[in-house]
């Protein structure tokens, strides 16, 4: 991902509703369904610009990882702990079996070789050790924005599902997520494409009242995701374990 992106990234990430709210659904996920403490060793691997790392580490002992030295500068910057530079899936700084808990927050579809990689993820989980990964959903939402970030692919949930078994995984909970706005984005994602938008707009922090409309319609769905799978939407969520 290019520096710009970053740079917005790191300013807008404690404002934006898509950030805010898919922190908080992460960190449900993780109180609900991933056992761990203060002592546990957490990794944030493709940490960016540092949005979960500070609150991974009131859960455990965390560290973090990213292949770009200007997202772990902005990380550091924010972070006490650890913050090594690497890449999945053949060079990931930490030894295996190591951590109860890895999150790897829309990082697969930047990698070509994404089995490849989830073998990887899960060769660093100790026994019984979980991971939570997102992906990006649906090709026909592909957008400059993707393309801007980096993207390799947006994944279906059954193409997900297929690779997270091929490496190894138990698949304990997987679903899609941010469908209540799934329609506003597809328009938006279909505009940008006719009028050849840069997708730069995917990422422009809303008025006030407009994020904090967004923010409460998306926040929703952590109430939601503790009783069912959602059907579809702009992105993927699952909870896998090794065993």
């Amino acid at each position: 991902m290019n520096i710009e992106m970053y740079r917005i990234f790191f300013k807008i990430q404690n404002e934006h509703w898509w950030f805010i709210t898919k922190k908080k659904i992460v960190l449900s996920l993780i109180t609900r369904l991933v056992p761990i403490n203060k002592e546990s060793k957490i990794l944030d691997i493709g940490c960016g610009s540092g949005l979960m790392l500070n609150a991974l580490g009131e859960l455990g002992q965390t560290y973090g990882m990213d292949i770009s030295d200007e997202a772990i500068g902005f990380s550091k910057e924010i972070f006490k702990g650890q913050v090594m530079k690497g890449a999945l899936p053949d060079e990931v700084p930490y030894q295996e079996n190591f951590f109860n808990l890895i999150t790897a927050l829309d990082v697969v579809e930047h990698v070509e070789e994404d089995i490849k990689s989830l073998i990887a993820l899960r060769a660093r989980l100790c026994s019984g050790g979980k991971a939570i990964i997102t992906v990006p959903a649906y090709m026909f939402l592909w957008s400059a924005f993707d393309e801007i970030n980096e993207h390799k692919r947006r994944y279906t949930l059954s193409e997900l599902k297929e690779k997270l078994l091929q490496a190894g995984f138990t698949i304990e909970k997987i679903s899609y997520y941010n469908t209540l706005l799934f329609p506003i984005v597809y328009v938006v994602r279909v505009l940008n494409n006719i009028f050849n938008r840069d997708g730069s707009s995917d990422v422009d922090m809303p008025s006030q009242p407009m994020n904090f409309i967004l923010k409460k319609i998306f926040g929703v769905e952590k109430y939601m995701l503790r009783f069912f799978n959602l059907p579809f939407g702009v992105s993927i969520l699952a909870v896998v374990k090794k065993c």
